[in-house]
């Protein structure tokens, strides 16, 4: 027999809700379903309380302390009154729970459930647009009382491209031509460092999926899995980047987007500079996209072949080209 070290497993959903419900004030345990194998597990789980977002964070994704910083921070947003999927307190106060699976320690905490639904249209735009300005707003009284790594050029740019390079070894002309674009991302990145940029905490995957929308009119923000202290523009350019990577040169102008950042600037003003990076970061978030997935590829499977690459690096050279990056 073969002693093989286990990389991520999944846990048996029954044992798993039996235990964590035990661990909390939440009623009876009625049913659980694992709704998502993504950057972490995620399971909606059901008591005679009502419904819950339980996630189990994978082995050596994030720091306990890194943990900690995200829960705490979504609790004080909440005593702010934002329209977040809070962090529950166990039974004995603490909002973390450790598991030990056969690849290591594994942290979990259980949320409030996001009602709504998912969508992405003129209106909800606007409204999302002024959340998320109320939100950096709350955000800046924040003291964090944990360390947890920045959305800076190592983080967005530098490890990502580590994680990438191996996967173009057999495309030369495009391991060069994305290491020169990266080059040039990343002077952009430190010019903005020494200058006087909007600094704080950001969400950090405002893509408009991670916000359910009701019917009244109100949301709730959800998924803070990669916040951190970074560049505001940053933050806002992933909802542009998420509505226009995969298109072409005359199709990157996006009414929604101008919605969002209209309703945004009205709540929230911001300089020209801090403006003027947005088309830079939009490049950013897509190198550090790629190196997401291909640095999860031992987890979700190496599935970014040519055809992957094609589409992916088709955008990238065509919007730096759009913006002369």
């Amino acid at each position: 027999m073969l002693n093989i070290t286990a990389v991520h497993t999944v846990f048996q959903k029954e044992e798993l809700f039996q235990g964590i419900a035990a661990r909390y004030e939440i009623g009876t345990p009625l049913r659980s379903r694992f709704i998502l194998n993504g950057l972490n597990d995620t399971y909606e789980v059901q008591t005679t309380a009502g419904t819950f977002i339980l996630r189990i964070y994978k082995h050596a994704w994030r720091s306990e302390a890194e943990v900690r910083f995200e829960l705490e921070l979504l609790s004080f947003l909440a005593s702010w009154d934002m329209p977040v999927s809070r962090p529950l307190l166990r039974k004995d106060g603490d909002l973390l729970s450790k598991l030990n699976a056969p690849e290591g320690v594994r942290f979990a905490a259980l949320f409030t459930f996001a009602e709504g639904i998912g969508k992405v249209d003129l209106e909800s735009s606007s409204a999302y647009g002024r959340a998320v300005a109320q939100l950096h707003h709350a955000m800046d009284q924040y003291v964090p009382a944990h360390e947890r790594f920045e959305l800076d050029a190592s983080h967005l740019l530098d490890e990502p491209l580590q994680q990438l390079l191996p996967f173009l070894q057999h495309r030369p002309s495009d391991l060069k031509l994305v290491q020169e674009i990266v080059l040039r991302l990343r002077s952009h990145l430190e010019a903005a460092s020494l200058a006087s940029y909007d600094w704080g905490i950001c969400h950090g995957d405002l893509h408009g999926w991670n916000v359910f929308h009701s019917d009244d009119g109100s949301l709730t923000h959800f998924d803070f899995d990669c916040c951190g202290m970074g560049w505001r523009s940053y933050d806002l350019s992933v909802f542009l980047w998420d509505r226009v990577h995969g298109r072409q040169e005359d199709s990157f102008e996006d009414a929604c987007w101008d919605a969002f950042l209209k309703n945004y600037l009205e709540e929230r003003p911001m300089s020209g500079q801090d403006l003027a990076m947005i088309p830079v970061f939009v490049a950013v978030r897509h190198i550090w996209l790629m190196g997401l997935h291909t640095g999860r590829s031992p987890v979700w499977g190496a599935w970014q072949d040519d055809g992957y690459f094609d589409g992916k690096l088709k955008f990238l050279y065509a919007w730096v080209e759009k913006h002369q990056l």
